[in-house]
């Protein structure tokens, strides 16, 4: 068994097909017949099911999950070997929130690039359950995720700094009805419009929560992506809109947002780095850990330990 056949195999097994394998291998599909061939002869079973697709067997199954386990342990070799030069190649894939990586982002990317252009970075922006499961599943170095608690109850394999703790302000517009009370409540918020991102956002499970709590379904308005189109369709008086006060200031000053002082309800939301427990530091991390120690103050105590 060698980890050719092991990769390819793999791959197989990913894109349910000889032909497609070949293609992202780059090798010929009698090059990939053989090497499953040659696999399944030293086993003793089959490990795929020839036809137009191809789908695992039993023992395939069996085989996958050891393969996969195997691939975390090989990519530990090698991000321990970058380390041995020095920074002047090596990997970093990491996730963001959609707002995170459109407001915070790209001004880490660019320090980043320019202390260190031989490190390739892989990003991806997604919501914050997403990428926190896609952390603990190995397939994210790190996720830089936004939370409305500190951190997430059901990932213990999970490592959560605190970056940055922001305000939530509900805002309408200038002109929508609620924008004249003084001070609003939850009855008042059961049956408005909502403008909120869409399923995964933690703003919006924040308010499905709180009215499910009384009983009230949510209604959404618009679905969206952004803070900057909600905030948009929220100046037009489309519905109640969840967001950080600090995206929003802007549109507070020029009072085409109103911010609703909602009786006994004062949201924040948490910035937070997310990595395995069990994850090797290598150095390309550790470079991102030193840029988010510099930026964001309650990181430092933190991160300290692994950098």
């Amino acid at each position: 068994m060698t980890l050719d056949q092991i990769r390819t195999f793999q791959a197989v097994a990913a894109a349910h097909s000889f032909r497609r394998a070949a293609s992202v291998l780059h090798l010929t599909q009698p090059a990939v017949s053989k090497q499953i061939r040659a696999l399944e002869a030293e086993l003793g079973l089959p490990l795929l099911e020839r036809g137009k697709n191809a789908r695992l067997t039993t023992a395939g199954a069996a085989l996958l999950k050891h393969a996969e386990r195997l691939a975390v342990v090989l990519r530990s070799a090698r991000e321990e070997i970058a380390d041995i030069k020095d920074l002047r190649g090596g990997h970093v894939s990491l996730g963001a929130t959609h707002s995170f990586a459109t407001y915070v982002l790209p001004g880490l990317i660019g320090s980043f690039r320019l202390r260190y252009p031989g490190v390739h970075l892989s990003i991806e922006s997604g919501w914050s359950p997403d990428l926190a499961r896609r952390v603990a599943a190995h397939e994210l170095d790190f996720g830089l995720i936004v939370l409305v608690s500190p951190k997430m109850e059901d990932h213990a394999e999970l490592r959560f700094v605190p970056l940055a703790t922001w305000d939530l302000e509900f805002v309408v517009g200038s002109r929508h009805p609620l924008a004249r009370k003084a001070e609003v409540t939850w009855d008042d918020l059961e049956d408005v419009p909502w403008i909120l991102n869409q399923e995964g956002c933690q703003f919006r499970g924040y308010v499905e929560k709180r009215l499910k709590e009384r009983g009230r379904a949510m209604k959404v308005e618009v679905d969206i992506i952004g803070f900057e189109l909600q905030k948009r369709l929220t100046q037009l008086g489309l519905g109640v809109s969840l967001l950080p006060k600090e995206f929003a200031t802007r549109e507070l000053s020029q009072r085409s947002l109103k911010v609703l002082d909602v009786r006994g309800t004062r949201p924040q939301a948490y910035t937070c780095l997310a990595f395995r427990k069990d994850k090797y530091i290598h150095g390309a991390m550790r470079a991102f850990f030193e840029l988010l120690e510099e930026r964001f103050d309650p990181a430092k105590s933190v991160l300290k330990k692994y950098i």
